[in-house]
């Protein structure tokens, strides 16, 4: 079977698992209604998306963490740091796949040089360069004595859902050929 039609077949049965918590993801749920894909409300333990298929379930396994945009990395690596270090730990300890989907963003150095402006900076900012500080952390997190996880970019967020059913679709794949019988 072609990855063509691989991918096909796999559109038609997955379905894709949305964390409660996740919130405006309105242009996800859009898109994913639009291409057909099926999904459903369900608390994951961490991660914001994971999938089924043909009976097996794959969100302790394989799993999106999706950041909007450079600005709520920065809340969580700054204010909420504790939980999502905890969160991160817990998922490198169980999943064999964790994906930082993070939009609005076209590459590392698009991350790395993003500012606040005067008008975004409100009065509690101190940091202005809070793209070289989320770029800093995420290097080092994303390394495989820490969390080891990869990260995806996704600057036009239209493309987001594409882009979580992609992730899931290669290690679907990878999943399907490490399991089949030897021949």
């Amino acid at each position: 079977m072609s990855s063509v039609s691989e991918k096909k077949d796999f559109m038609k049965k997955v379905n894709i698992i949305i964390d409660t918590r996740e919130q405006k993801n309105e242009h996800i749920v859009t898109a994913l209604d639009k291409m057909g894909i099926m999904h459903e409300s369900r608390k994951l333990d961490y991660g914001d998306y994971s999938f089924q298929i043909d009976g097996k379930d794959f969100s302790g396994i394989c799993v999106v963490e999706r950041k909007a945009n450079v600005n709520e990395i920065y809340c969580n690596v700054s204010a909420d740091r504790e939980r999502i270090e905890k969160e991160l730990d817990t998922a490198s300890k169980n999943a064999n796949q964790l994906t930082f989907l993070i939009e609005n963003v076209q590459d590392w150095n698009d991350l790395k040089l993003f500012t606040l402006s005067g008008n975004d900076m409100g009065n509690d900012r101190k940091v202005k360069n809070i793209g070289e500080t989320c770029y800093g952390t995420l290097q080092a997190w994303k390394c495989g004595n820490r969390y080891d996880f990869s990260v995806e970019f996704v600057p036009d967020i239209t493309k987001t859902a594409v882009k979580i059913v992609e992730i899931f679709f290669w290690y679907y794949h990878n999943y399907k050929k490490l399991t089949a019988p030897r021949k």
